[in-house]
């Protein structure tokens, strides 16, 4: 029986949540507690409107289906995805997540890029499992958490009434510490993450999408598709909160 009560009140004070009033974590403007960006200020983001349809890069609405690059050369993934375009103030909320723990801005961003995903794949096949780019052990000890992993989990919560999404978190591993990818030349990339992962096993799978916060050069998700299509994945789409437009 007092269980039974626990339970209840807990219930009450969660649905009670949305009416208790809160300020913006961007505007300062009051919002419900459910919600901690407002609603103005999540429509005033610079959402993805439209982008390459192979390496997913923001593109003017008068450009064609691909962006110049990829009409010569296609990058080695299938399709990229993404809620945002890597500008103010959607850099700084990310860079507050990674950098300063602050997770709770995290959710918001998270609804906008299911919304993206139900978008993209309305009547169309979706991957088979999404599988988060994997920190080295090192830095997940220095940072605390892995924020790409707390993105697929929310990922899969918010899409499971229309697609069930399983979580792969075990079939890749980053068995080389690299420096951050953020801080290098584009042309320093490419190096800086060749050979970083490994398989733990043969992947069970011919669809997967990877999950990763920003695409910049897209060098981290290329070299982890790479190595899932050299053991028989078939396809690879690339899920991410934002994408940074065209550095070449």
């Amino acid at each position: 029986m007092r269980q039974l009560l626990k339970r209840n009140r807990v219930y009450k004070w969660l649905k009670f949540r949305q009416f208790i009033s809160i300020s913006c974590l961007l505007c300062r403007a009051d919002t419900p507690m459910n919600q901690p960006v407002c609603r103005l200020c999540i429509h005033s983001l610079p959402v993805a409107e439209k982008h390459c349809q192979s390496c997913g890069i923001p593109v003017l609405p008068s450009s064609s289906e691909f962006c110049a690059r990829c009409l010569q050369k296609k990058p080695v993934f299938d399709s990229c995805y993404s809620a945002f375009n890597y500008e103010f103030p959607i850099d700084h909320l990310l860079k507050q997540i990674k950098h300063h723990q602050q997770l709770i801005y995290l959710s918001p961003l998270t609804h906008q890029l299911s919304r993206t995903l139900l978008h993209q794949y309305d009547g169309r096949e979706w991957p088979q499992a999404i599988l988060p780019v994997p920190l080295h052990n090192k830095r997940l000890r220095t940072r605390g958490f892995d924020q790409t992993l707390i993105l697929s989990r929310q990922l899969v919560k918010n899409l499971h009434a229309y697609q069930k999404m399983k979580l792969e978190t075990h079939l890749i591993r980053r068995q080389k510490h690299t420096d951050p990818q953020q801080g290098l030349q584009a042309s320093k990339r490419k190096s800086n993450i060749k050979n970083a992962f490994s398989l733990t096993g043969t992947p069970d799978y011919e669809y997967l999408a990877i999950v990763d916060d920003v695409v910049t050069t897209g060098e981290t998700v290329s070299e982890i598709t790479r190595l899932l299509k050299k053991h028989g994945v078939k396809r690879v789409d690339i899920w991410c909160l934002a994408r940074t437009p065209d550095h070449h």
